[in-house]
């Protein structure tokens, strides 16, 4: 008996329709993923992304040590992920997705965490414990001696920053631009800043741990700490933007305050501040730039009693078109792309030998050099030292028996150029990577000075204050190769 369907009414039509939709749907899912899959295989892999700035995640060799680990699975994983078909186009999209979400409060689009009130606020530090007031003079009186400088040194009388506060602060006019907060970044007027949170236990914390180098080394040995401001600290913001990033200058005064007698603060705040209308920091970067790094080595200078270059004795060389690390962290911001950075760094003044090791292998090095002229797009900020090492050994012509560790995470490898200049031997410590014992390497070297220098946020995130108290108190497998000239 032949079944008449239109019996059954708008109700059988209505499934019958949904599944020849379903299927439909599935098959053309199914299509595209199969004709994806091919793209991905057939096509070739980029390797680098000129939209993110950043090198992409490649297929991992096999090794059944990997593969037990998981380590081979999660490389394959991110190799797809990174050359996905269409990956960048997707980003893209993605990018101007986020533009265009968030939750407007007067012309800020917040859509990131910002510094807040958690009940671990750092004091305002007294008049009596400021930095500049704290600072006292290092126990050895090495003089550099002029035959050691180039012909035209300044010394640090000529070339002292003007004294701050000598004309009252101008009112910022607010022209009503929108700023933005993508993950803790502000991005204002083409500028990316970080907001600083910082809290009183952690300042605690990393002034401990500084006051441990002052105990272990005593009077045998200077030892210095220079805490960083960043961008956000100096750039004159409208009212209506002056608190959304806590005060690093509080964090730093009451850090320098709970210091012994044995710790020599090291005040870059207020020659940087003097200075603050010029080109410190990166637009589009997290770390400051060369001149940045310059005034604050001519504080360090000045506290360690040697003199310093002036900064037009430099030779110096630009790197054009740096879109950084807050570029890649805002998702690529329209308006960072607009207002691409520079990078001037200046040639290393005094004959040197230069040596470098690898991370994980202190049983090896290599010849190496101060300033690395050929970085390049994101990673122009390598200029300074090549990157971050675990250890950088700098011999220079200069004759004067000071020594100097410097103990830095990447915001210390730019000033560390400057400063080596000034000391017999550098070694520069990132303290991240460098798995040797410092108390052990500063007795066998015969290091006369230790500066630790962090930006003020490394200063108060315990990984970092952490991994510095561990340098006086870790080992290492076998003997450290040094080279002997």
């Amino acid at each position: 008996m032949k079944i008449d369907k239109s019996a059954y009414g708008e109700d059988y039509n209505k499934e019958r329709n949904d599944k020849i939709v379903k299927i439909a749907s599935v098959a053309v899912c199914l299509l595209l993923i199969f004709v994806i899959g091919i793209l991905a295989w057939a096509l070739p892999q980029p390797t680098y992304s000129e939209y993110e700035k950043r090198d992409l995640n490649q297929m991992p060799e096999f090794s059944f040590e990997s593969l037990m680990k998981g380590e081979y699975t999660l490389g394959i994983e991110l190799a797809y992920a990174d050359t996905f078909t269409f990956r960048e186009s997707f980003v893209k999209l993605q990018s101007l997705m986020e533009d265009m979400r968030g939750i407007h409060i007067d012309g800020a689009q917040i859509y990131g965490p910002v510094p807040g009130t958690t009940g671990d606020e750092i004091p305002p530090a007294s008049s009596e414990s400021s930095s500049s007031e704290t600072q006292s003079e290092p126990s050895v009186n090495t003089s550099s001696g002029t035959e050691s400088q180039p012909e035209n040194p300044a010394s640090s009388e000529s070339s002292s920053a003007p004294e701050t506060g000598s004309e009252p602060e101008q009112p910022v006019v607010d022209d009503g631009t929108e700023g933005e907060t993508v993950a803790g970044i502000f991005v204002y007027k083409g500028i990316a800043f970080e907001l600083f949170g910082g809290s009183k236990s952690a300042a605690e914390y990393y002034a401990s741990v500084v006051n441990k180098y002052g105990d272990a080394f005593g009077s045998d040995v200077n030892v210095y700490n220079m805490v960083i401001p960043k961008h956000a600290e100096f750039y004159p913001f409208p009212r209506r933007y002056q608190n959304i990033s806590n005060s690093e200058k509080d964090s730093i005064d009451y850090i320098y305050s709970m210091y012994d007698s044995d710790v020599i603060p090291v005040d870059a705040y207020s020659v940087l501040e003097a200075h603050k209308d010029e080109y410190l920091y990166f637009n589009t970067d997290h770390h400051w730039t060369g001149l940045g790094a310059y005034y604050a080595y001519t504080a360090f200078m000045d506290a360690a009693g040697l003199d310093y270059y002036d900064y037009s004795s430099y030779t110096k060389h630009t790197i054009e078109g740096f879109l950084g690390t807050l570029y890649s962290g805002t998702n690529m911001a329209k308006a960072l792309e607009e207002n691409p950075d520079y990078v001037e760094w200046c040639e290393f003044p005094v004959g040197n030998k230069t040596y470098q090791y690898n991370k994980g292998d202190l049983q090896n090095y290599f010849a190496s050099s101060v300033m690395h002229g050929y970085a390049s797009g994101p990673y122009s900020y390598g200029v300074f030292l090549g990157g971050d090492y675990p250890l950088t050994i700098i011999k220079t012509d200069v004759n004067n028996g000071r020594k100097l560790v410097i103990i830095k995470e990447s915001y210390g490898n730019a000033p560390a150029t400057y400063i080596a200049s000034g000391f017999e031997e550098t070694y520069v410590v990132d303290e991240r990577y460098y798995d040797g014992n410092l108390a052990e390497f500063v007795e066998s070297r015969g290091i006369t000075d230790i500066l630790i220098i962090n930006n003020c946020a490394a200063a108060n995130t315990n990984f970092h204050i952490a991994n510095i108290e561990s340098l006086l108190t870790q080992s290492y497998s076998g003997a450290i190769a040094y080279p002997e000239d």
